[in-house]
């Protein structure tokens, strides 16, 4: 067996690897889609979902489209694969499983037409034999001894169609040779005719209809269908719904819409392997065509199938179609199937949406929640009730456990928690047992309603021990953060209601004072419970109260209020106020450099120190206006080095990016950069104004002229980054003052050496 599935793995990597080639260049030469529930997205729709692929049963008609192709082939293979296993089995069968389905697989799929030929030299030539090689594979072996020439004659000419109905080069396209193509027919006709194997008979007529259809001879293909078919008397084959689905697909090129339409229903009823082509295939453009192909159907199930492919393939609500498939056969695996699709489609559009954080969003982007689904819900509560009521369908454990996650769907948690309850014993299921744990934990976490210690330890437990909530966190956790987040919110804590949803880290790169107080707050209690503890660990620490009194004085310091930053300083121990850096904002650079090296010499400060000083230059400024010059220029100096174009930028900020001047800034905060990293974005402090009022005022307050030339050098460099940071009129009023006043100092003469922009205006 393993060798069997090696080789059918090697036939199917040929053909995926060149579908891949082709679809990757198609995705990389089309527009990526503005809206949708995957690719690149600017604005993903964001719901929830806790029905799981194993609720139905893989290979049940129609669950591609429900499970997802994806899915489906994870667990099943794709229709290749299962085409081939099935082409595999029906040979096994026909020949009494005489031989092995490796060895099938060898003689079928891998043999030339030289290797076929010795076999039926073996079986007609006197005293040829069969090679010692060739007669290790036992269904060759079987063929030779039978004198199974019409089976040998057959797979010969199967090899000679093959070419002419695959491609295995994805650039290269399969030419369409009319007259190889007719020749080939007209060979396999002589050849069908002369077979007494009506297996091998229905065999060629597979061939010569596939080769007429693809040949794009579709008249003739009906042609053939119709004269073929009826000299073919055999056991019930699979083939013969392959040979109905090429038929099928003539007659829809052919504009026999009706016919086709139920051909294809006929294929994905009995067909398993050719049931995704039947439902991509299936076209009914009218009403009328609609009742043209419900006249040919001959049995409910045909009728039932045709409900399901109408139901498959339209995006709107399957409940009418439901319904009417429940009075034509109530027990056919359409209606489970059909059941899941709606559940899908109503989870999406209701579940947990009093509490999703991008309602509005999907609201905006994808038109969900969609007008009249809440009635829509109810009409699928009233079907699921009246089944279940029944009792006619053959999947009961099933439609039960649909009729209680319809209540938590809706909303009505307690309801869905109390049926759950009450059926779970009924269920023998053991994959529909998992998906009832699954929805009776989404019922618990949906049903909360008020916050408080033991409720919050009870999440919080959950959430690090429940099985199913470690084993499906992508489920679980968006799911819990979101109505957590509600709850807080509710409730009037804010901080907790941020932490719930994001990490504390985008707080830090943008602070919120309402966040910060109701956090401060929380962390001024004498106990944290499990979750709070759970919401402020950051790594392997918790986050604690000086954190929050440093990061509130840090946001004070941004603002410049000075005293009101050092008294939160003051209610931090002082000897950890280092621990949360040291810097030397009062450095003298003539040009920026945030990440420049800084002498060992130089005094480092932590805030509240800095703080400390600049208040105490201050008041000598204003003390002594022999002096204040100087002690303004330090100031400028500080409160320079301390914005985004400072090395000592983190005194007054947490995260810096080298390319925020040029990305866009918030309409109400032009100090915020709209960052899609951090959910409040990023907060910079590019503002220079303060830096250049106390250049302006050490220019006014000194009698140095070296010290008024380098004020006034420092403003021009402010004035410079404010029109780098919020752009409109390019000002030179510092640079005209430096030319125009302080030509004839030494500063100038430097500053012209070292600054090439200057030196180019001072040249003009």
């Amino acid at each position: 067996m393993h060798n069997l599935n090696s080789a059918v793995l090697t036939l199917i990597y040929r053909y995926t690897k060149a579908a891949s080639l082709v679809l990757g260049l198609v995705l990389l030469l089309c527009p990526l889609p503005l809206g949708g529930d995957c690719g690149p997205n600017l604005h993903p729709f964001k719901g929830y979902s806790f029905l799981r692929s194993s609720i139905i049963k893989g290979n049940a008609a129609g669950a591609p489209y429900i499970l997802g192709f994806d899915v489906l082939y994870e667990r099943f293979g794709k229709q290749q694969t299962t085409m081939m296993q099935d082409n595999l089995n029906e040979w096994h069968t026909r020949y009494c499983a005489r031989a092995e389905k490796t060895d099938i697989y060898a003689v079928v799929y891998d043999w030339t037409k030289s290797d076929l030929e010795e076999v039926i030299n073996a079986i007609t030539v006197k005293n040829y034999g069969l090679s010692p090689y060739l007669r290790q594979n036992t269904f060759a072996n079987y063929l030779y001894r039978n004198g199974c020439t019409e089976t040998l004659r057959y797979l010969q000419y199967a090899k000679d169609c093959e070419p002419h109905v695959t491609s295995t080069d994805p650039w290269k396209e399969t030419p369409s040779n009319t007259a190889i193509l007719n020749s080939l027919i007209t060979r396999g006709r002589d050849e069908l005719m002369a077979c007494t194997s009506h297996y091998i008979r229905l065999r060629y007529a597979y061939q010569i209809i596939r080769l007429a259809h693809y040949s794009k001879q579709y008249n003739r293909t009906v042609e053939l269908y119709d004269w073929l078919m009826p000299k073919v008397d055999n056991d019930p084959s699979l083939i013969e719904y392959w040979i109905l689905g090429h038929r099928a697909g003539a007659l829809q090129a052919l504009g026999r819409y009706a016919e086709a339409a139920y051909n294809y229903a006929q294929v994905f009823l009995h067909c398993p392997s050719k049931r995704e082509s039947a439902l991509q295939s299936f076209r009914i453009r009218s009403d009328e065509e609609w009742k043209q192909a419900y006249v040919l159907c001959r049995n409910n199930q045909e009728r039932a199938s045709l409900y399901a492919l109408r139901a498959y393939n339209d995006r709107s609500r399957a409940l009418e179609e439901m319904e009417a498939i429940y009075v034509l056969d109530p027990t056919i695996e359409y209606l489970d199937v059909l059941l899941v699709r709606e559940l899908r489609r109503l989870e999406k559009q209701l579940l947990g949406l009093e509490f999703n954080t991008k309602r509005e969003q999907n609201r905006r982007y994808y038109k969900i929640p969609q007008p009249g689904i809440d009635d829509y819900l109810i009409q699928v509560q009233n079907f699921v009730q009246k089944i279940n009521l029944e009792k006619k369908i053959s999947n009961p454990e099933l439609w039960a456990i649909a009729g209680a996650y319809l209540e938590l769907v809706s909303g009505d948690f307690y309801a869905a928690q109390k049926s759950f309850a009450r059926i779970e014993d009924q269920i023998t299921d053991e994959s529909l047992q998992e998906q009832v744990e699954i929805f009776k934990l989404a019922a618990q976490i949906g049903a909360y309603q008020q916050v408080n210690d033991d409720m919050e330890d009870e999440v919080a437990l959950m959430m690090r021990s429940n099985d199913y909530f470690r084993r499906f966190p992508a489920k679980f956790l968006p799911f819990t953060r979101d109505k957590m987040g509600w709850l807080y919110n509710r409730y009037g804590m804010p901080g907790k209601a941020f932490l719930a949803h994001y990490p504390f880290r985008d707080l830090r790169i943008n602070p919120q004072e309402t966040e910060l107080n109701d956090l401060q707050a929380m962390l001024q209690q004498t106990r944290l419970n499990r979750m709070e503890r759970n919401l402020l660990k950051q790594g392997d620490t918790l986050l604690t109260i000086n954190d929050l009194r440093m990061l509130k004085a840090t946001v004070l310091l941004d603002q410049y209020q000075m005293v009101p930053a050092l008294e939160e300083l003051k209610k931090i121990d002082r000897n950890l106020w280092s621990d949360y850096g040291v810097w030397a904002p009062f450095v003298e650079r003539f040009h920026d450099c945030v990440n420049c090296p800084i002498r060992d010499t130089v005094t480092f400060l932590n805030r509240g120190e800095i703080i400390e000083r600049m208040l105490d230059l201050e008041y000598r400024a204003l003390a002594n206006r022999l002096e204040g010059g100087t002690y303004f220029y330090q100031m400028g100096l500080a409160y320079y080095n301390m914005s985004y174009f400072g090395s000592a930028w983190q005194v007054t900020d947490n995260f810096r990016s080298g390319s925020s001047l040029k990305r866009r800034k918030s309409a109400k905060d032009p100090n915020v950069v709209l960052d899609e990293r951090f959910s409040l974005g990023n907060r910079e402090h590019f503002d220079c104004s303060q830096a250049m009022s106390y250049f302006g005022m050490a220019r006014q307050f000194t009698n140095s002229r070296e010290l008024a030339a380098q004020a006034t050098f420092m403003a021009a460099r402010c004035e410079q980054n404010n029109f780098y940071w919020k752009g409109g009129t390019r000002t030179y009023e510092n640079f005209a003052t430096l030319k125009r006043d302080y030509a004839d100092t030494r500063f100038y003469a430097r500053i012209v050496a070292e600054c090439k922009y200057f030196q180019f205006y001072a040249s003009r």
